[in-house]
């Protein structure tokens, strides 16, 4: 049911001294029985020796009465090598278990149901409950991921295999078991180290295109089911059976990898741009002590980001997959919001940077108290009507008891000031009515 070649009893080979395989049949009524001496085989095997003579007499079958409810198999490596001994410590078996059979997924990762039923359609997928000293281990991954993903790798008609990813914010922390980035396996079985074929250069597996920053895959966490029955892995299961079609895969593969990386760089700049929509917002909600100049710098730069939306699509990857992530509903919303309000807070500071000179202006234009009234010619005292051209009624005139503190000048400076604000944006405007209303002072002899 697992196997690919049928010779998988010999596995255990240079593992051991001994392999005893013991099995029963539910109704059979017998229990048979395995051994075979590895230890002598291996001094034998590079002799020039025909395999029926190497082998004979260094494997025996045997078989005795056993209850007909028995049902099961056991596999028992006698005499492990010093390079196997790992095998026997209890965590390196699970860890090895859980990343390399066909177990079953941890019923704790939050994506479990929906990953397991869409795995389940593939054609030749399978999963055991395998335990280890009592335990069931399972497969697991990293937790706080987002759902799920599946993509087919094809080429026109020629499917090779499903993919699924799950994607951080940011590069993975993994604990024991668990791993980040891809997994190639067939039929479950894993096959090669993670991340097989996601070398910078193809060309040790016949193909030539490139791989970048392979690091940014550590972003993702999934695996690549292989669906193609013509695929089928080297005897080790250290990497794919190269022929031109394994070789086609490959660059399907590595096509996978390149999308993906592009998704991870695309969005370590999306974080970038999304630290500076908090800090607009940091700037919307307490402006107070903000300089008017970062509140320009602010809105420049989310303008610049909405830039990154709009116009043609961009061929390179990286940016076509920042401008989808720019252009998702609530960033758009938000960032829209903020360059309304900074746009309407920089007004408000100018204008009122704009007030604070004149108010500035006029505190040191004013005449100390102590030194009482203006220059005789600034008063406008005793002199009653003035010429035709500007007659002022008695009534009008500032009275010396009530407006011993009168000064022109301020009072000129405070109707430039009102002018101001009433044209802001119309320099010409304010220039010409400024000089009229100066004009008039003067011909009223007010300064």
């Amino acid at each position: 049911m697992t196997g690919f070649r049928g010779i998988g009893i010999w596995a255990g080979f240079q593992a051991c001294a001994r392999l005893v395989i013991e099995t029963t049949k539910e109704g059979d009524g017998k229990r048979y029985r395995l051994a075979i001496d590895f230890e002598e085989i291996l001094e034998h095997v590079n002799e020039d020796i025909n395999i029926k003579v190497l082998l004979d007499d260094r494997f025996r079958i045997e078989a005795d009465e056993a209850p007909e409810t028995n049902h099961y198999t056991n596999v028992k490596l006698i005499g492990l090598q010093r390079e196997y001994l790992k095998l026997t410590d209890v965590d390196e078996l699970k860890r090895i278990v859980s990343q390399n059979l066909p177990c079953r997924i941890d019923p704790q990762f939050e994506h479990e149901t929906d990953l397991s039923r869409r795995l389940h359609e593939i054609e030749g997928y399978q999963e055991f409950p395998i335990f280890v000293e009592g335990g069931e281990v399972f497969q697991q991954f990293p937790e706080n991921l987002k759902a799920p993903r599946f993509e087919t790798l094809k080429t026109n008609d020629e499917e090779y295999a499903l993919c699924w990813y799950c994607s951080a914010d940011r590069s993975i922390t993994t604990r024991p078991f668990q791993y980040r980035s891809f997994r190639l396996r067939v039929r479950n079985f894993a096959v090669g180290p993670v991340g097989i074929y996601d070398g910078e250069d193809g060309s040790e597996f016949g193909i030539v295109n490139k791989l970048s920053s392979r690091a940014h895959l550590n972003w993702h966490v999934g695996a690549v089911h292989i669906t193609n029955p013509d695929i089928i892995p080297d005897t080790p299961r250290t990497a794919l059976e190269l022929d031109a079609m394994a070789r086609r895969a490959i660059v399907a593969i590595r096509g996978f990898y390149e999308d993906r990386i592009a998704d991870s760089r695309a969005l370590s700049q999306f974080n970038t741009k999304k630290k500076e929509l908090e800090s607009a917002q940091a700037t919307v909600d307490d402006s107070n002590d903000v300089p008017i100049d970062k509140i320009s710098a602010q809105l420049q730069t989310l303008t610049q980001q909405r830039g990154l939306t709009q116009g043609r699509v961009p061929q390179d990857k990286v940016k076509r997959c920042l401008r989808r992530l720019l252009s998702a509903r609530d960033i758009k919303n938000r960032r829209n919001g903020l360059i309304i309000a900074l746009t309407e807070l920089l007004e408000k500071k100018a204008k009122d940077e704009v007030e604070e000179d004149i108010n500035e202006n006029i505190e040191d234009n004013e005449p100390d108290k102590d030194k009482g009234n203006v220059k005789d010619e600034g008063n406008v005292k005793d002199e009653g009507n003035v010429g035709d051209e500007g007659n002022v009624e008695d009534d009008a005139q500032p009275s010396d008891e009530d407006h011993s503190e009168f000064n022109a000048e301020v009072l000129l400076s405070d109707i430039f000031h009102v002018v101001r604000n009433k044209l802001a944006g119309d320099d010409e405007a304010i220039t010409e009515v400024c000089e009229e209303i100066d004009k008039v002072f003067r011909r009223y002899r007010l300064i």
